[in-house]
């Protein structure tokens, strides 16, 4: 029986991926989603790059920035690889509101004085 690549990569939903693009950099997040092209969708992204060195230095620099949700065109997509595995069940956040008292919607607990 052959598997096809939906049934590869299902397992690795929510966890943790860094993905190789094209360009040589990498992107770090939350594997949420793919289709059969392997467009990809990663939560909580960081982008990751390598500087060319500083004159007078020998060794290259990393630089990173924090780009949130993701969708990646599965062309782009040269490496995928596991940096962890998905958070238990138990400890994942739940909503809590916080300081909420009825009111007019301003924030000062509804007594509209503004």
């Amino acid at each position: 029986m052959s598997m096809s690549k939906s049934s590869k990569m299902l397992p690795y939903i929510n966890y943790r991926m860094r993905v190789t693009i094209h360009d040589d950099r990498q992107l770090v997040g939350k594997f949420m989603a793919f289709d059969c092209h392997m467009n990809l969708v990663l939560e909580d992204c960081e982008e990751f790059w390598c500087l060319p060195p500083v004159k007078g230095k020998k060794e290259e620099h990393e630089d990173r920035r924090t780009l949130g949700l993701v969708l990646l065109h599965g062309e782009e997509v040269v490496s995928l690889t596991v940096k962890g595995p998905p958070p238990p069940k138990e400890s994942r956040a739940t909503s809590v509101v916080v300081g909420v008292s009825p009111g007019d919607g301003n924030g000062n607990g509804g007594d509209g004085d503004g």
